[in-house]
């Protein structure tokens, strides 16, 4: 993992912070893949600038205020494991959102290609081929 990668992930989470779509987006590859865990409402895959804009559009006006700080990042054959703390609440639910996750990121060049979440730490390092 190369010093720009972490750039480019604290990168794309100040940019998740300040809501700047743009951004966020431009921090991906134009034929990025996206994949989030199945016991999220949309898991996708999401393929492209367009699909992941539409996703993260829609993920902002569901959540009135949303941070995201990155807890610690692990390098990869191909990228890095972040493990990233996320608060929030809904919109008009009100409903509260304190989690911390893990993302997968595989890079080409200073760009992301594929991003992957996962619940636990420990299934993003084995989906990597890594352990503790």
């Amino acid at each position: 993992m190369s010093e720009e990668q972490v750039e480019v992930i604290h990168g794309l989470v100040e940019a998740w912070n300040r809501a700047d779509v743009d951004a966020f987006v431009a921090f991906f590859d134009p034929d990025c893949e996206v994949v989030f865990r199945p016991d999220v409402p949309e898991p996708g895959p999401f393929r492209g600038h367009g699909e992941l804009r539409a996703w993260v559009e829609g993920f902002l006006a569901a959540w009135g205020s949303h941070q995201a700080e990155v807890i610690e990042i692990r390098a990869t054959d191909s990228g890095a494991v972040a493990s990233l703390h996320f608060v929030g609440r809904g919109s008009g639910s009100n409903v509260e959102m304190d989690e911390t996750d893990a993302h997968l990121f595989a890079f080409k060049e200073r760009r992301v290609v594929r991003w992957r979440n996962f619940q636990a730490r420990e299934e993003a390092l084995a989906a990597a081929g890594l352990s503790e």
